[in-house]
């Protein structure tokens, strides 16, 4: 159950409304009613900011491992904001370094129809 609750938590942390996905996280019967008392409490602003954060690392691991992203972004800075917002959303974080963020990223962008 717990690592169900992580993934709750990681699912909100790239959402677009991390409040409501938390909250919906919440009324999952499946969890146990201690964990989603603690999704039910959770911090409104303590969520919005950590999300922000999130993103904020992923963006700057990605810039900082991935030459081709930083070179896109300084091209192309709304294209590639659109383009990490939906990379984002669609992967989980999973990395932890520069390089592992790079491979999401490049993996993610490979799957991509031709625009």
């Amino acid at each position: 159950m717990h690592a169900r609750y992580e993934e709750a938590v990681a699912r909100a942390m790239t959402a677009a409304d991390p409040v409501a996905a938390l909250r919906a996280a919440a009324a999952d019967p499946a969890l146990p009613a201690a964990l989603r008392r603690a999704l039910r409490g959770a911090d409104e602003d303590g969520v919005r900011m950590s999300a922000l954060l999130v993103a904020r690392l992923r963006f700057e691991r990605l810039l900082r491992g991935s030459p081709e992203a930083e070179a896109w972004f300084d091209r192309d800075p709304a294209g590639f904001s659109a383009a990490f917002r939906r990379y984002h959303a669609e992967v989980p974080p999973a990395a932890f370094f520069p390089a592992g963020e790079a491979r999401l990223f490049r993996g993610w962008l490979a799957a991509q129809p031709p625009r």
